[in-house]
């Protein structure tokens, strides 16, 4: 099988309405972050976001791609299941140290329920086109999702101060998230024959477009819920 270029699985450059629509969210989750930051009930919901999401990974990593995971992936599989266990650990212990005990049972929010859904139903639709079968697409929306975290992480590094107390859990998980990026691309650069490329391309579209489309009503959200929480934290008081 020849090995694909890992520059084909870079994240395309947006023109119009999606990159118009990107720059609003940016620009709307900065100003979300600020909100959020300002009450330490903010600072919590943003851990517990965090924490969710890795515990998500964890769970998709040991129901999905580990017993179906051919043996020359089974020892990245292995570390990558590390590195979220560890990331999940790291986000409960901020939680802790914040007075808060992470719940033992976490449940994603409607709007990442949905998206998630949707991105199932992607996989299984298009695991029959590959000969690797479900494991190209779990990488393809693997790592879409792996860069949406490294956007997600790089925006709040850049929003803290240096010296916030969060900034060195925040940098870690965030190298780490770019380990997880390439070796999504790694994987699916030695998945995919050539013939194949073209439906890689269609899923990898699909992925994102899902991604998008929950964009501009997630970021407006989460403004508002920093509004809110900083608000009562302000009356409490």
């Amino acid at each position: 099988m020849t090995v694909v270029h890992l520059a084909a699985f870079a994240a395309p450059r947006l023109r119009g309405w999606p990159r118009l629509q990107a720059w609003l969210v940016d620009r709307i989750k900065r100003a979300a972050l600020r909100q959020l930051h300002a009450s330490r009930a903010g600072e919590l919901l943003l851990l517990r976001v965090y924490l969710i999401g890795e515990e998500a990974t964890e769970k998709t990593l040991q129901h999905e791609l580990m017993p179906t995971a051919p043996a020359w992936l089974q020892r990245q599989v292995d570390q990558h299941l590390r590195e979220e266990q560890e990331h999940s650990e790291l986000f409960a212990a901020a939680m802790r140290e914040r007075g808060m005990q992470p719940p033992a049972e976490l449940r994603p929010d409607w709007l990442s329920r949905a998206k998630i859904g949707r991105w199932q139903r992607i996989a299984r639709h298009h695991a029959p086109h590959f000969q690797q079968g479900v494991l190209v697409p779990a990488y393809a929306i693997g790592l879409c999702a792996e860069q949406m975290a490294e956007r997600v992480l790089s925006r709040h590094c850049a929003v803290l101060p240096a010296d916030h107390p969060l900034q060195p859990l925040l940098a870690r998980v965030l190298h780490d998230e770019g380990k997880h990026v390439r070796l999504c691309m790694r994987t699916l650069s030695l998945s995919v024959s050539e013939a194949e490329m073209p439906h890689l391309q269609r899923l990898l579209a699909e992925a994102r477009a899902v991604d998008r489309s929950f964009g501009v009503s997630g970021a407006v959200g989460m403004y508002l819920a920093g509004v809110w929480l900083r608000l009562r934290a302000r009356f409490v008081e």
